[in-house]
């Protein structure tokens, strides 16, 4: 608890008491004449050339000899210097101004700004303490910087009671660090009073009371008062702009981010580095990357916050390729990276599944000794997992210090992913024991782990957990996961159950689960009540139509297979195009079905050939039903192997040094013809092939695959 001020009262004298003297026109010329030649004084005149502590002693020590030290004006002048230059002294300050026999407010004033300065607010309200038991009143410029030094609110409060007995109430400048101190302790109601009461509002009034709700994250109301101050015809400066737009960024507010933009083009304010910075944290913030890389562009200097809006908005743009292009740039600029810039760039490398690239920027990371923090290292275990690198993912996780309840979520969801699920479920248990409560994201990657290890029992308890236990409802999500896990293990009848009874209706994700379900385990008649559903909600999505042919391929009723192919046909249904990618070198390659655009593509076919010619002679057999179009069955199978990710391997073939590992994503469920046939390849060429489509990790080893032919 804050030690309450007392606010000292000095008595005016009495009229027989130390009675003032009476000042003539003479006198007062005289002192005037006394004021200037102390001013002239040559260890004063020194005193404004000094630049560090050891001059500044010699100047003191002469003031001493000369008697100087005396004059409270002189004095104060040493105090300043010591309180307020970089190269100043605060201690010495304080043993300075006790020295001095007749101190002034101005005196005290430096000491207290030097505090606030320094950042060290308690010593600021001390000396102010101490200030008002010696009898010395503070004047209309000791509060501000006390105002900046509170950070208890029932602090501000006993000063801003001081600040109104002695009658600087209504001091614009004590108005306005008074409304930033109610804001920084968090009594935005407070702030508007003061501001509500003042009746000469400067700019910077508003700019105070509109940063206050932008910083408190009310940015509507932060909108609303420079409404208000328009209507005032109070004209914004920079950093009411500044105030504003992160307003916008915070509300999304476009319509009134371009009103500000097109106000600084008319009035000529000029785009300043953190007024362009704000303008295009706002575009990138409601999906405007254009306007906002065009901003970037035409900036003469960039700083390194203007470089880090401009990549991470690449990466909420999915547009990853150039993010990570901008960091090349960003180097040969000669900027340095930092946290922020690392954890942007990690998430591109996680949805390209560029391991390579990851890597290298771990390794940039560590080289230019950037701070790993909470942030940045889930942003490292992230990357690691989702890139199939899973033991690198754990030894970045047991090296944090300090770990969050997304740390932990990040290693869950990705072991699940990769499918070690009982290792998921071990670490989920280490993190109640680390009393880190889950979130619901957690229990996604938990309830995941238990599908994929066929703990169906368990994940109904987990499941029920969440409510009860843990306060968290299950969300659309947590039922998928409960759905895949149910279907996965042919609890057919139970996870349609489910469905019917859940308390939101079921999307797409879904019902696609319980469809992957009944072509595993062979029901129809679920299958096709699912598909109605599918249909239903997404009529021109082209995956209902292609798994339900599937099915009924696979239970060899063509007849029904080929009235869904027609079905597509007539109503123009395409099946959404596959793309699968590949690193190689620190480059990401991209390859469509029976793409021919890459410079090596000549060399590519080659080694396609020559793969299916050897998986042939393991044993391996096309599947066919994986085909929609009505061909012979020669160019059925070439069909096949034109398919994104047999191109994306056999690249990986021709690219990569014999026995290493091949990582391929791909932006869509494999097909069950390209999954029979990585096992082959996994086999063959003794490589372990890692794949990732659109639902999970396929890690491919030894003609087996980690989901256990499930997905």
């Amino acid at each position: 608890m804050a030690t309450p001020l007392s606010l000292h009262h000095p008595r005016p004298p009495l009229p027989t008491e130390n009675p003032l003297p009476l000042r003539n026109a003479a006198t007062t010329a005289n002192n005037n004449n006394i004021n200037s030649q102390i001013q002239l004084h040559p260890c004063l005149l020194s005193l404004e050339k000094c630049t560090n502590m050891s001059q500044l002693k010699q100047i003191h020590a002469q003031m001493l000899r000369t008697c100087l030290f005396v004059d409270p004006f002189s004095a104060s002048k040493i105090v300043a210097f010591c309180a307020l230059h970089d190269s100043g002294s605060l201690p010495y300050a304080r043993l300075v101004f006790n020295q001095i026999p007749n101190p002034t407010t101005f005196t005290c004033n430096s000491i207290i700004r030097g505090y606030t300065n320094k950042n060290l607010p308690r010593q600021a309200i001390l000396f102010y303490q101490l200030m008002m038991l010696q009898g010395l009143d503070p004047d209309r410029f000791t509060f501000p910087s006390l105002f900046k030094s509170c950070g208890v609110l029932c602090e501000g409060k006993q000063l801003h009671c001081h600040s109104t007995k002695l009658g600087f109430a209504s001091d614009a400048y004590i108005q306005n660090t008074l409304m930033n101190m109610y804001s920084n302790c968090g009594c935005l109601v407070s702030a508007r009073k003061v501001f509500d009461k003042m009746v000469n509002k400067s700019v910077v009034s508003w700019a105070t009371m509109i940063g206050a709700y932008a910083q408190w994250d009310l940015p509507h109301e932060a909108i609303k008062l420079f409404r208000r101050m328009e209507i005032a015809s109070v004209k914004p400066n920079e950093i009411t702009l500044v105030n504003v737009l992160t307003a916008c960024a915070r509300s999304r507010d476009l319509e009134t981010a371009k009103q500000v933009h097109k106000y600084i083009d008319e009035t000529g304010i000029g785009f300043h580095t953190v007024l362009t910075a704000a303008l295009m944290d706002v575009y990138c913030k409601c999906g405007c990357y254009p306007l906002a890389r065009d901003l970037f562009n035409k900036m003469p200097e960039k700083n390194l916050f203007c470089w880090n809006i401009m990549i991470n908005g690449h990466v909420e743009d999915s547009d990853y390729e150039e993010a990570l292009s901008l960091f090349n740039d960003m180097q040969l600029s000669g900027v340095k990276g930092d946290k922020v810039t690392m954890a942007s760039l990690l998430i591109a490398c996680t949805h390209l599944g560029a391991l390579e690239l990851g890597k290298w920027l771990h390794v940039y990371i560590e080289k230019e000794k950037i701070e790993v923090d909470v942030a940045l290292g889930t942003a490292l275990v992230d990357m690691y997992a989702k890139c199939g690198s899973i033991e690198s993912a754990m030894r970045v996780f047991q090296e944090m210090p300090e770990k969050d309840v997304m740390t932990w979520t990040a290693l869950i969801v990705g072991l699940a992913m990769c499918g070690q699920g009982l290792k998921a479920l071990e670490l989920f248990h280490e993190m109640q024991m680390s009393e880190v409560k889950p979130d619901a994201i957690t229990f996604v990657g938990v309830l995941a782990a238990c599908s994929h290890a066929g703990l169906v029992n368990e994940g109904i308890a987990y499941f029920n957990s969440m409510p009860n236990k843990y306060g968290i409802q299950p969300s659309i999500e947590h039922y998928g996961c409960m759905v895949d896990m149910l279907g996965r293990a042919g609890r057919i009848a139970e996870a349609e159950d489910l469905i019917q009874n859940m308390p939101m209706a079921p999307d797409y994700f879904v019902l696609v689960g319980l469809l992957s379900a009944c072509r595993i385990h062979g029901n129809l008649v679920v299958a096709e009540r699912a598909a109605q559903q599918l249909i239903e909600l997404d009529p021109k999505n082209g995956g209902t139509y292609v798994l339900l042919s599937n099915i009924y391929s696979s239970m060899k009723n063509w007849e029904a297979a080929k009235k869904m192919r027609e079905l597509m046909v007539e109503r123009n249904i395409k099946k959404p195009p596959g793309c699968s990618a590949i690193e190689v070198g620190g480059v990401v390659h991209e390859f469509v079905k029976g793409d021919v655009s890459h410079p090596q593509s000549s060399e590519i076919y080659e080694t396609l050939d020559d793969m299916m010619r050897r998986l042939k002679s393991a044993g391996y057999v096309p599947d066919k039903s994986e085909v929609l179009f009505d061909m012979d069955e020669k160019e059925k199978e070439n069909e096949l192997s034109l398919h994104s990710e047999k191109l994306a391997i056999a690249f990986g073939l021709l690219s990569t040094t014999p026995g290493t590992p091949i990582r391929v994503v791909k932006n869509l469920r494999v097909c069950s013809d390209c999954h029979s046939a990585m096992k082959f390849i996994s086999e063959v060429y003794n490589r372990e092939i890692i794949v990732r489509d659109r639902n999970r990790f396929h890690h491919f080893t030894k003609g087996s695959c980690s989901c256990r032919d499930f997905w």
